[in-house]
């Protein structure tokens, strides 16, 4: 059984500090090397296909690429488990017949922009989408964006200190919008931003939609932190002041992840870190988080 899972970045990246992780074979010898069953492996520089101003092509594009992840994730024997990118944004009634290709192309999971151009994810354009999504049963994954724009002084260490926790405003919007309202069976997953913002997060909100109840549209069904016990989830890779509020954000709603090979993950470190985790919350919670939680997330035996 599949005990230990983490998240990585597209297989697509390489780097000259890791060696062979641009393929199957050097992704799978560095999961074996951190004592890693199984990755589940993200899109990244996919992503910035989103800016091609061509929509057939960038359709092309992204059938292109799932197709790609998808072989990858055959050759690899269950080791890799890809999340492909949901092309839809712009044509939300197309959704349905495109989670269907991507069920049939085995995959688990899928993912969408954070902020895509010329779309709110809340407008009533979009209910197409989000009811696709909730009959698909697929959770949905939104993930960090990483791409600094500026090199001055200071500005890379303050981009990673916002990009790395990207997510309080996207859950937010997500809440106030209505959209968990109209589509409850909605599961989403928010990749790589840690959790020690969720704890703030769930306070502050519940507190607007208290006071602010009258004012706001759509009024909510519920308070916004049912909303993150019912149907979100968060990775984190090294996060112990958000392991400190574990029992606020929910054992149940943490993923680890160890993000190879970018210089924020955990490689070299992964074992002592989940040895810290284990102490930290003891075995049974510990693997929960780093592999019972993602068994169940994404329906994994």
């Amino acid at each position: 059984m599949l005990r230990t899972f983490t998240l990585f970045p597209e297989l697509a990246q390489v780097s000259d500090d890791a060696p062979g992780a641009g393929d199957v074979g050097g992704r799978i010898a560095v999961q074996d090397a951190e004592g890693i069953d199984a990755a589940i492996v993200y899109p990244q520089r996919a992503m910035t296909l989103w800016g091609l101003d061509d929509p057939e092509l960038r359709d092309a594009c992204f059938d292109a690429y799932n197709d790609w992840l998808a072989a990858q994730c055959a050759q690899s024997g269950g080791r890799i488990i890809g999340v492909p990118i949901l092309p839809t944004v712009h044509r939300p009634e197309q959704t349905a017949d495109a989670i269907a290709r991507l069920r049939d192309q085995g995959f688990r999971t899928m993912m969408l922009p954070n902020y895509p151009r010329g779309v709110r994810y809340g407008e009533e354009s979009m209910r197409p989408l989000w009811s696709a999504i909730e009959a698909g049963g697929l959770p949905l994954s939104f993930h960090i964006s990483e791409a600094p724009d500026g090199n001055g002084p200071g500005e890379l260490g303050s981009y990673l200190m916002v990009s790395f926790q990207p997510f309080r405003k996207l859950w937010s919007y997500l809440v106030f919008a209505g959209i968990f309202d109209r589509h409850p069976g909605l599961r989403i997953v928010f990749a790589e931003g840690g959790i020690s913002w969720i704890p703030s997060a769930l306070d502050h909100a519940d507190r607007i939609a208290r006071r602010f109840r009258d004012h706001l549209s759509p009024r909510l069904a519920r308070a916004p932190s049912d909303y993150w016990r019912e149907h979100c989830w968060a990775t984190f890779m090294d996060d112990p002041r958000g392991l400190d509020q574990l029992d606020c954000i929910g054992l149940e709603r943490v993923l680890w992840s160890s993000d190879y090979p970018h210089p924020e993950g955990t490689h070299g470190e992964t074992q002592r870190i989940l040895a810290d985790l284990e102490e930290r919350v003891g075995p049974q919670a510990c693997a929960a988080i780093a592999g019972g939680n993602a068994r169940a997330v994404y329906g994994l035996a």
